[in-house]
């Protein structure tokens, strides 16, 4: 697989868990304030919740694991055009790439760290939703 098509992947995977998480936390909120905090249907949107929350922080570690590899690539392309290995010129354009796909999965960790501080784990309910009477 191509870096660029994991990182799409990991980016839409990504994207999907940041939706699930505020469709979950919007669903917690109408239950929170239709139902009983101890009706099984909140507890099951707490659960979907965390688990949401859990799927944005693996994402962020997945970002900046690629984000780490993107910066060793870049370093051996570097290198290799330094010793003169191959064609110096396509080394320096690849590790620039690499270099920018560095810093966009950084920018995406970022995002989704900021996604998943939103919603603590272990939160009693959502936000802005009425505590339970």
């Amino acid at each position: 697989m191509e870096p660029r098509d994991a990182a799409a992947q990991a980016a839409e995977r990504a994207e999907a868990a940041g939706r699930r998480t505020r469709e979950i936390a919007e669903q917690l909120t109408r239950l929170a304030a239709s139902s009983r905090s101890g009706s099984p249907d909140v507890r099951l949107a707490q659960e979907h919740a965390e688990q949401a929350r859990e799927s944005l922080v693996r994402a962020v570690a997945g970002h900046e694991r690629a984000a780490r590899s993107h910066d060793r690539t870049a370093d051996a392309h570097e290198q290799a055009a330094v010793r003169g290995i191959g064609n110096a010129a396509e080394h320096a354009r690849r590790a620039q790439r690499h270099r920018r796909d560095a810093r966009a999965d950084r920018a995406e960790a970022t995002a989704h760290r900021l996604r998943a501080a939103a919603y603590p784990a272990g939160r009693a309910q959502a936000p802005g939703a009425e505590p339970p009477p």
